[in-house]
């Protein structure tokens, strides 16, 4: 398979704050040349040093997909070589001063098995095919999240809670984390996939996002549009959309010989898909950082956020 991509787009924005703590790879508004991965980080700890977080994160992604080659499959195996890399790079940047500092990370790497998807924090990645749905949302590592789930509060109540500012997860210097995975294959052309920090779901939820990306204009407009929606919002924000121009599949001759699968109805437009056979589980992989003593930093320090 051989995945080929429209010009991607981003914006990066203050917000209603004083200080820049996201971080994006590629960190241009129009990247160039069609990166295979792009990334998207939030930096935990405020005043301990989250921005550099966030930019060590970012930018130490960037240098190592640099020695991936597009069409290469990309698996869990090298999503652990990157954050040994990663770490290894935040562990420098903290040598010396406070690591009370942390970041949200999410991950896409388009490769020739397809997409691998991978996030930490509440940063969100999401799949959206027009006329059909969100095929795939990430789950946020949260107190508020975890809660929905446990049954304590009903996903109404989910809005707006006090707490949502709190996360269960981040890449920190010298801290053991797993990242939520999945393997995404069944793509399309015209799928989107979209990255952002919780800043923009401030201002935007699900049913908007997707009103947006079926919009018909340009992507260009529809980031304009995301951008100008997220600008009022409390916190930093930043996102990245990615669209699929074509996908070239090699050509399978028992394939081109098999019955014809009967076509299934549509799903609600809004609605997740569940995981079908061209969909991986999510699943946990352990990242341990390079060289970590695997000490954790005190638990409202790590899951506190600004």
């Amino acid at each position: 398979m051989e995945i080929l991509l429209n010009q991607p787009y981003s914006f990066i924005q203050l917000g209603r704050r004083a200080n820049q703590e996201d971080a994006r790879f590629p960190d241009e508004d129009m990247p160039q040349d069609c990166p295979a991965a792009f990334a998207v980080c939030d930096g935990v700890g405020g005043q301990d040093r989250g921005e550099v977080a966030s930019r060590t994160v970012a930018a130490a992604i960037g240098e190592y997909m640099k020695t991936f080659q597009p069409g290469k499959p990309f698996d869990t195996s090298d999503f652990e070589k990157l954050m040994a890399h990663v770490y290894s790079r935040l562990n420098k940047a903290a040598a010396g001063a406070t690591t009370n500092m942390g970041t949200t990370m999410t991950f896409v790497c388009f490769h020739e098995g397809g997409a691998f998807c991978a996030h930490i924090g509440d940063s969100r990645i999401y799949h959206v095919r027009p006329g059909t749905g969100i095929l795939y949302r990430s789950e946020d590592h949260s107190l508020v999240n975890a809660l929905v789930h446990s049954g304590n509060i009903t996903p109404e109540e989910a809005i707006g809670h006090p707490q949502s500012n709190i996360i269960t997860r981040c890449v920190s210097p010298h801290q053991s984390t797993s990242a939520s995975t999945i393997q995404i294959r069944d793509i399309e052309p015209g799928d989107y996939f979209f990255l952002c920090t919780d800043g923009v779901l401030h201002q935007l939820d699900d049913a908007k996002l997707y009103e947006i990306l079926c919009y018909p204009a340009t992507n260009a407009d529809k980031i304009s549009t995301i951008a100008g929606i997220s600008s009022g919002s409390s916190d930093n924000n930043t996102a990245s959309l990615i669209a699929i121009d074509d996908v070239v599949h090699e050509l399978d001759e028992t394939a081109a010989t098999a019955p014809k699968i009967a076509e299934v109805e549509v799903p609600e437009t809004t609605a997740t898909r569940p995981v079908d056979a061209d969909r991986d589980m999510v699943r946990d992989v352990p990242v341990p950082p390079a060289g970590s003593d695997k000490g954790f930093m005190n638990l409202i320090k790590n899951i506190f956020r600004k």
